[in-house]
């Protein structure tokens, strides 16, 4: 089942994080507390994880915020029910993602926010040199 939000998910726990092989879209798999089963989540376009709380939380490119719990887990696409079943619906391939201590998603953000800091310095000191 498709997780929507946190409101009807609850939090997700026994999580891992799974890639689409052809789209590079990422998604999170985990235990529901609302449903009391697994759910993947919509594509996520960001996510943190405090290696020392074990909390986290992720985002969807449509705004869905999700909190995450628990030591993430390493799922193999072809033990777990839900990812067969999201491969065969979706016609993809899917290849676990191991879960840093820093994750590229959070460092490209950082890095993509100072770029943009920097580029709108840039510009209002153009200005006033001129």
């Amino acid at each position: 089942m498709e997780a929507r939000s946190l409101s009807e998910c609850g939090v997700i726990s026994d999580w891992g994080i799974v890639e689409v092989e052809e789209t590079k879209d990422r998604h999170i798999i985990g235990f529901s507390s609302h449903y009391n089963f697994y759910v993947i989540t919509q594509k996520i376009i960001d996510y943190h994880y405090d290696v020392e709380t074990r909390q986290g939380s992720a985002i969807t490119d449509s705004g869905i915020l999700y909190a995450l719990t628990g030591k993430p887990v390493y799922y193999s696409p072809n033990k777990q029910i839900q990812l067969q079943e999201f491969m065969e619906k979706n016609n993809c391939k899917l290849k676990p993602v191991r879960v840093e201590r820093f994750n590229l998603f959070y460092l490209n953000a950082v890095t993509q926010k100072l770029l943009s800091i920097n580029t709108k310095s840039m510009r209002l000191l153009s200005r006033f040199l001129q």
